[in-house]
């Protein structure tokens, strides 16, 4: 209910409203576009809600302090910050959540992550206000899309209860030149990209993924959104540190920072 009264206010202050539809439909495009059986390759079944969900999900999430011999979220009230099609939104699901909110910039991913949760809607990540309510704060290769990450990561943590665990992924900085100059800080290379065509942009990410490996929809994904910041792993633990959390636990990832932390 918060969240849907937070999209209305954003609706009626039309400089916010007329932002948020630009970028909706940069969002809506990948999801739409990219996620044919070819764009996806060898991971055409990545956004189906199914048991692989939970596995992948687990093999990222190393704070066991809720985990027992048995995985679980039972009881617990979680928010996926954006869900797209609500990949980790099933994950949790199946692991026993009492409640998911799944929200996301684009309307095309909630349409989809409705399918398995009607708590979803569209919103954006820098409107979330105050709101202790959530036992586990889920933002999966997000905030390091918005134009402040370090802003959105404190929206992130205004959501979480005392004892609550945020669960991140962000760009590493130290692969930035394996992206060849279109991720990371600002650079020649994302205003170009910016001045092509979406048919331009789906031709560089398919020699992208011909050439690095990978899929369309991952090099899309990783070149298309406006902003690509990208941060070192002390950074990121910095951040945790600030805002007051413990039990700070790095995840297993080639490309990107996987990090979660209990708030204290």
């Amino acid at each position: 209910m918060l969240i849907l009264l937070l999209i209305i206010v954003t609706i009626l202050n039309t400089k916010n409203f007329l932002f948020f539809i630009k970028k909706m439909a940069e969002f809506d495009y990948q999801w739409k576009y990219t996620l044919n059986k070819e764009d996806l390759e060898n991971e055409e079944d990545k956004f189906e809600c199914n048991e692989k969900r939970v596995k992948e999900f687990l093999n990222q999430f190393k704070n066991k302090s809720w985990l027992s011999k048995k995985p679980t979220f039972k009881e617990k009230v979680c928010l996926d910050a954006g869900c797209g099609p609500g990949r980790w939104t099933c994950a949790l699901q199946k692991l026993g959540a009492k409640r998911v909110d799944s929200f996301d910039f684009s309307s095309e991913a909630i349409t989809r992550c409705k399918k398995i949760n009607p708590n979803a809607y569209v919103f954006d990540i820098m409107k979330l206000e105050e709101n202790h309510v959530y036992d586990f704060v889920l933002s999966w290769g997000v905030i390091h899309h918005t134009n402040n990450p370090r802003k959105a990561f404190s929206k992130l943590v205004s959501q979480l209860k005392k004892g609550g665990i945020l669960h991140i992924m962000i760009y590493d900085e130290k692969n930035d030149d394996f992206y060849e100059g279109y991720r990371g800080k600002p650079t020649k290379k994302r205003e170009e990209w910016k001045s092509l065509t979406m048919e331009k942009k789906l031709k560089l990410s398919k020699q992208f993924a011909e050439k690095k490996g990978g899929n369309v929809h991952g090099w899309f994904d990783a070149l298309n959104p406006e902003f690509n910041w990208s941060y070192t792993k002390e950074e990121i633990k910095e951040w945790f540190v600030e805002e007051g959390f413990s039990k700070i636990k790095e995840g297993d990832m080639k490309f990107n920072i996987n990090m979660n932390g209990v708030f204290e």
